[in-house]
């Protein structure tokens, strides 16, 4: 679980699907679409885990082989190849799925229960266990073509993460699943692409590039506007560097960028007829405060944490890191829920930079100013370790920002880097520090139990409330979204008093694209969200 729930801006997010958008014109139907730069996959297979290196393999993906369910901009889980599924709310836990009447492969076949049975047993028998949610389903039965019921062996609220691709029965039946689509998604038995997608692959480049095609039998709402999508490459790379996104927008050979550093904005602001605004990912950076031991004795003191959640401006460092782009950007004040969320409350927007009231509540909890302005409580000085690891500019700046914030509430901040993997092994995972700051991922499954649980793999506070652990569990097995946010968001009025992190801000990337493509809307973790509706205008 710690490997899907730490994250860093560089991990991959799940991928999101086809949604209708509304053009802002009559769109012209045509034309290419060049994204990237973007590392390579090492292959096409969806039962390979080695095949994606990155998210763009997940964003391809789902254009391809839409999932039952996919993740909208506002965090929702909206149906794509289902109509609606029903769920019982007694044991045995059962879902029945309605199948899209007009869902159809790109060579006219019906998508069919059949599909998601075959793609249920496929997967078990590709995937470890740990790399899926299938292995909730304890049976499937087919009830009509467009019709099935599965049976979850416990009730979970992450039951629409089940069929996160759907495989084509009709073509792969028969055929040996681990040696399949090394290069290409195609019916093994004519050769030709197959999806149930808006695009379908056309050719992979290695070392250049991937090539959608509009699949000109999509059921959907239209066809795509675009004939290609081309996804480019970058050489020997995961994630592109600021300097070859800005590179490859000045000179023309992509159409549509993104960029994890904010770095280069104001040199990507001055590529003419070039459109530049951020996109609030499906990350989010914090601050955790080691409560437990390794920690600074300091910080058992819930009075103490609140005075640092007081003594830090975190609509200052929002806005220092992301002013020139985007004024409007503000801090995340919530633990538990995006930003973007459909459900999000803003729980900790009472945390404002207060010095007094910092300073206040450190004398409440029996701290006395030195000297040197720095507090000192049950005889220990508050200097705290802030740690971080290298590579990131914004997240290394706003720990230089804290630093100077808290200096003036009396509170002295000693700032140490780890580079790589050395963080987590010597540093979070072991507890040795008092602060860090690092960003989760809402991946597949996210659970918030599994960071304020007591005892909790990703716990690495050392918080434990034990009524805030019980609702977590009760929200783990609530399966209706508002309801199930109404829980969560009662944990984090909780965590919220007690402050075991401090919630910063949603992890913006950079998105830079051409003027000349238009309506071009994004998930938080699935920058194709609405490529089938992208269309080109004319030049100016």
């Amino acid at each position: 679980m710690r490997r899907w729930v730490v994250a860093v801006l560089a991990l991959a997010a799940i991928a999101a699907s086809p949604a209708a958008g509304t053009p802002e014109q009559t769109p012209k139907r045509g034309g290419t679409v060049v994204f990237g730069p973007v590392g390579e996959s090492a292959c096409l297979n969806p039962l390979r885990e080695a095949c994606g290196i990155g998210p763009q393999y997940l964003w391809m993906l789902q254009k391809v082989l839409p999932p039952a369910f996919a993740i909208a901009p506002d965090f929702t889980q909206r149906p794509i190849l289902v109509s609606k599924v029903d769920f019982s709310k007694r044991p045995p836990f059962t879902l029945t799925y309605h199948i899209r009447p007009e869902a159809r492969w790109s060579d006219g076949v019906p998508v069919t229960s059949r599909d998601f049975l075959f793609t249920h047993r496929a997967i078990l028998a590709q995937l470890p266990a740990t790399a899926t949610s299938q292995g909730l389903v304890k049976s499937i039965r087919v009830l009509d073509s467009k019709t099935f019921r599965a049976i979850l062996r416990v009730r979970t609220a992450e039951w629409r993460q089940l069929f996160l691709t759907v495989l084509p029965q009709h073509a792969l039946a028969g055929q040996d699943l681990a040696k399949i689509w090394t290069d290409r998604i195609d019916n093994p038995k004519t050769s030709r692409p197959i999806g149930s997608g808006p695009f379908l692959v056309e050719r992979f480049e290695r070392g250049k590039q991937l090539t959608l095609v509009r699949n000109p039998r999509y059921w959907g709402p239209h066809t795509a506007y675009l004939d290609r999508l081309i996804i480019r490459f970058c050489q020997n790379c995961v994630a592109p560097t600021p300097a070859e996104v800005l590179e490859s927008l000045r000179t023309g050979a992509v159409d549509i960028a993104y960029a994890r550093d904010t770095v280069n904005v104001p040199d990507l602001r001055n590529i003419p007829d070039t459109t530049v605004r951020l996109h609030r990912t499906d990350g989010w950076e914090h601050l955790t405060l080691r409560l437990g031991a390794g920690g600074h004795p300091a910080l058992k003191s819930k009075l103490v944490r609140q005075a640092i959640a007081y003594g830090i401006d975190r609509e200052e460092i929002v806005q220092r890191l992301w002013r020139e782009l985007d004024p409007t950007y503000r801090p995340l004040h919530s633990a538990v829920l995006l930003g973007t969320a459909r459900h999000y409350n803003p729980n900790w927007d009472g945390y404002k930079y207060r010095p007094g009231v910092a300073r206040s509540l450190l004398e409440r909890a029996g701290c006395r100013r030195g000297a040197d302005g720095i507090y000192s409580c049950r005889g220990e000085r508050l200097s705290f370790r802030f740690s971080t690891f290298l590579g990131v500019s914004q997240r290394v700046r706003g720990l230089e920002l804290m630093q100077a914030q808290l200096r003036r509430v009396g509170i002295e901040v000693v700032l140490s880097y780890a580079a790589g993997s050395a963080f987590f092994t010597d540093i979070l995972f072991p507890g040795q520090f008092d602060a860090v700051s690092f960003a989760f991922i809402r991946v597949t499954g996210f659970s918030p139990k599994s960071i304020y649980g007591c005892g909790a793999g990703s716990n690495y506070t050392g918080y434990c409330q034990r009524l805030v652990t019980a609702d977590l569990d009760q929200s783990d097995r609530i399966l209706d979204d508002a309801q199930r946010a109404r829980v969560l968001n009662r944990v984090d009025r909780q965590l919220a008093k007690d402050v075991p992190l401090i919630p910063l801000y949603q992890i913006p990337w950079v998105l830079a694209y051409k003027d000349t493509v238009r309506n071009v809307v994004s998930s938080p973790d699935n920058l194709f969200w609405n490529a089938e509706n992208w269309w080109l205008a004319e030049p100016r």
